[in-house]
């Protein structure tokens, strides 16, 4: 039997049919840290270090998930021993710091530029968005915290007497966000001992894993997808693709 389809020509008034219900779908966050070796830094400029050799771990869960992975991880390598110095970057959010104590000879760092961005934040406030007086007043921080004066910066800030309500609100939160971490901010040392006092590893290494392959334009995935994808991405970009045989995609759900 032959079925012949004829186009009908719409006209303005004539109603489509509706479009099907879209399935609504949830927000899940990838985490992803970095594992390296201080040592295995290299001053490619003045003031300037790159990594060598870096180790990702990511995953599709809650903050336990990807320390038990890292802590895993650290071991397969043979990174962790029972003195080893385990250098914890973070930008200053609670879920790392409370977990930061699994492992027992630690260093907690707050990030460097996480902590001049909430300089930032008051400086424009105060002096105007682009001003010279606003990247001055930034730079001085900046120049204070790398030398180790964080204790004074923090008194500097006490002094200040903002007039507006929005001035005072700012400057009390950053107050209060360097208090709460000065232990975390003795940028001096860090140095000293070559630790990295910056997150963008971790900033670009999570682009690379998760923007560049599953948030481009109309991509949707269902959980069970984005772990399998996430398990590939991380055996080409830690270079283990050669592990592919061994990797058993039916148990990763």
């Amino acid at each position: 039997m032959q079925v012949r389809a004829r186009r009908r020509r719409r006209t303005g008034t004539e109603r489509l049919p509706p479009l099907p219900a879209m399935e609504e779908g949830h927000f899940r966050e990838v985490k992803t840290g970095v594992l390296l070796l201080p040592e295995e830094r290299v001053e490619t400029s003045p003031g300037r270090r790159s990594v060598v050799r870096r180790f990702l771990v990511s995953c599709l869960g809650d903050a336990d998930a990807i320390f038990h992975r890292l802590y895993a991880q650290l071991r397969e390598l043979g990174w962790l021993g029972a003195d080893t110095m385990v250098v914890i970057v973070g930008d200053g959010a609670e879920w790392i710091w409370n977990r930061a104590t699994w492992f027992i000879h630690r260093c907690e760092i707050l990030d460097f530029w996480h902590a001049l961005e909430h300089a930032w934040d008051f400086a424009r406030l105060r002096y105007g968005e682009g001003s010279q007086q606003a990247d001055q007043w930034v730079h001085q921080i900046a120049c204070d915290l790398k030398a180790g004066k964080v204790q004074q910066v923090i008194t500097r800030l006490k002094r200040l007497r903002p007039k507006s309500p929005q001035l005072r609100e700012s400057l009390d939160s950053l107050i209060h966000y360097y208090t709460e971490n000065a232990d975390r901010m003795r940028y001096d040392e860090y140095l000293l001992r070559g630790y990295g006092i910056g997150s963008g590893a971790v900033e670009s290494a999570h682009k690379q894993v998760v923007h560049a392959r599953l948030r481009q334009a109309g991509m949707r995935w269902s959980e069970a997808g984005a772990r399998r994808l996430l398990a590939l991405r991380l055996l080409l970009l830690n270079d283990n693709w050669v592990l592919l045989d061994r990797l058993q995609m039916d148990s990763i759900v």
